[in-house]
């Protein structure tokens, strides 16, 4: 589940900088953002799940945990884009922060 959570992370985020690079506006590259991005967190929480009980339980809650907020911020920046944008790239960087501190500290 961690590995199609990760793909559907990586497939939104291209379907988000790539159009965004070359200047295409088109809201169907953000529609497509948001699909894949809330199923990366559905399959997150469901590795969450799957890992109770197991060693690497602890990294999970917090990958869980980043990627719910990632998912709420950007739910509310399609309300108010100005309030809840910057909260969203804040949290999208958290995610790979946390990432290269869990490979580091839990190898």
């Amino acid at each position: 589940m961690e590995r199609i959570s990760s793909s559907f992370f990586m497939l939104s985020l291209l379907f988000y900088y790539v159009p965004k690079i070359f200047k295409i506006k088109k809201i169907n590259f953000i529609k497509v953002h948001i699909c894949l991005g809330s199923i990366s967190v559905l399959a997150m929480c469901l590795a969450l799940i799957q890992k109770i009980g197991q060693d690497d339980f602890i990294k999970y809650i917090g990958f869980a945990g980043i990627m719910i907020a990632i998912g709420v911020t950007g739910y509310f920046s399609t309300k108010r884009p100005k309030l809840y944008k910057k909260a969203h790239l804040i949290c999208t960087i958290g995610f790979f922060a946390y990432l290269f501190t869990s490979i580091a500290i839990f190898k």
